[in-house]
């Protein structure tokens, strides 16, 4: 895997959810605006896979950015936050990949409790 920067991502145009991630908190700390990392599950999201986003702090509060879906989405679920992906990885990995085979996620939206009291 090759480590490009976010000018070498931009030039090519072609990348992953990390490094779109990576790009807009570039984009976001060159004009000053705070932006984080983060990593988790998307609801919807095939195949059902670790996300990467990113959120920039903004007139007070985290707003969230994802180049990756052509509209927001609700059905995020945060594993981690960081200044980039180093810092929200889901393992670092030390010698042979051996992911287990059988396991599987899923999102799946649930009612909201009743405010009935």
């Amino acid at each position: 895997m090759a480590l490009l920067s976010a000018s070498e991502f931009l030039e090519r145009r072609v990348g992953v959810c990390r490094d779109f991630a990576h790009l807009g908190i570039a984009l976001c700390r060159s004009i000053n605006i705070p932006a984080r990392m983060v990593a988790g599950y998307l609801k919807g999201l095939e195949p059902m896979d670790l996300h990467a986003w990113f959120e920039a702090f903004v007139g007070g509060r985290w707003y969230t950015f994802d180049a990756t879906q052509p509209e927001p989405r609700a059905g995020r679920i945060v594993v981690a936050y960081g200044r980039d992906a180093v810092d929200v990885a889901l393992i670092s990995q030390f010698g042979p990949d051996m992911p287990p085979s059988d396991m599987q996620v899923s999102v799946e939206a649930i009612a909201p409790p009743s405010s009935a009291g």
